[in-house]
């Protein structure tokens, strides 16, 4: 008697039917997927910020003790000349003579004041060596006055040096990586004056994107009068204004931050940026290309060294060898997404160098819709 299995029974046929349609309809859906592009919602306070709150620069000059005979010679006068101004304020006086000492380094400190900070805080600065010091390993940054645009001291910055750098000599052989004569010192400045934030428009929350877009303006707005902003208005491409007399409550805190966490679609965007260093190539989602033909081939150039002939001897190559390999005329015929660009690229077989000249042409012939920047 033979055994009849559970899937060969006449109730599961339609069952199994079911099963195989839909497993077809899932891979052809995934089959798809790289042709489709997803908008991803993001918050108003990743594209944006309230204008009353910006950052403010500081920068100051300091020296930098405990160098092992790295830091600045003799042919660097004003760190003789610092060194001599900070030890006389602790009443130590060389006497006039030449300290020349090589474990000492002038820098200039630089930081960022982000708003709202308050006095005693911390925030990270920068240390750069601006003589002829050849490494600030080991280093430690004496109490720096970090000054804003007003020359007013906001913070003052002290601490020992992180350097991500290493240089090493040893007789003719030397050995560097990456840059020895630039470090960090993480929350090195304690804050001393604050910056108030007022906000001057007293009617109205302005908020300022971090690129000017028309449609991301527009999308904004939208999404603001859909969550309880109903007068919201886009002044230009770059600034919205939220009058208060839409704010339900009197707490100005909670408002912007609900106003912050406001999510929406952001334009995609349509540039290309080719770093024709590093050969680096990122292009927008809405950049387009209209159907071109174009030619992509190889040509290799070999110069040989050729020699006098003779009896018996071996036959050399020509000294020029020029070998052109067989390209084709690519057609390409994208669809309007990214993926299909990017797609029509690979085709050609091109490497991201490649591409750089590949993409300034498609752009010059006026096939590919978008702008091409050059960094």
């Amino acid at each position: 008697m033979k055994k009849e299995f559970l899937f060969h029974r006449p109730e599961y046929v339609c069952l199994r039917r079911g099963l195989l349609f839909v497993i077809l309809a899932l891979c052809m859906a995934l089959a798809r997927f790289p042709e489709e592009t997803f908008a991803v919602p993001v918050r108003i306070k990743d594209m944006g910020k309230i204008i009353e709150a910006r950052d403010n620069q500081l920068i100051g000059f300091g020296l930098v003790v405990g160098l092992q005979n790295t830091g600045d010679s003799r042919g660097i006068p004003f760190t003789d000349i610092a060194l001599e101004n900070t030890l006389s304020k602790m009443g130590i006086y060389p006497g006039g003579r030449e300290l020349g000492a090589r474990n000492v380094a002038s820098v200039l400190v630089t930081a960022t004041l982000p708003p709202f900070v308050k006095k005693g805080q911390r925030i990270s600065v920068l240390v750069s060596a601006i003589g002829d010091s050849a490494s600030l390993v080991g280093g430690t940054l004496i109490m720096t006055p970090l000054k804003g645009a007003d020359l007013e001291t906001y913070a003052v910055a002290q601490g020992s040096i992180l350097v991500g750098g290493i240089q090493a000599d040893g007789g003719q052989v030397s050995y560097i990586k990456n840059k020895t004569t630039v470090g960090r010192i993480p929350n090195g400045a304690i804050i001393e004056k604050e910056v108030s934030v007022t906000f001057l428009d007293q009617h109205n929350i302005t908020l300022v994107l971090h690129s000017p877009n028309f449609i991301t303006a527009s999308r904004a707005v939208t999404a603001l009068q859909q969550n309880g902003f109903p007068n919201a208005q886009a002044i230009d491409a770059n600034t919205i204004k939220i009058p208060l007399s839409d704010l339900e409550s009197s707490d100005l805190v909670a408002t912007i931050a609900a106003i912050e966490n406001i999510k929406l679609e952001p334009d995609s965007s349509s540039k290309v940026v080719i770093n024709s260093r590093t050969g680096t190539v990122v292009i927008g989602e809405m950049v387009r290309l209209f159907p071109v033909a174009l030619t992509h081939g190889n040509i290799s150039v070999k110069i040989s060294t050729a020699t006098g002939g003779g009896f018996g001897a071996v036959q050399q190559e020509p000294p020029l060898n020029v070998q052109e390999n067989e390209s084709k005329l690519v057609y390409l015929n994208p669809s309007a997404t990214l993926a299909s660009l990017v797609n029509a690229l690979n085709e050609i077989g091109a490497t991201p160098k490649d591409l750089i000249s590949i993409i300034q042409a498609l752009y010059e012939s006026g096939a590919l819709v978008g702008i091409v920047e050059i960094i």
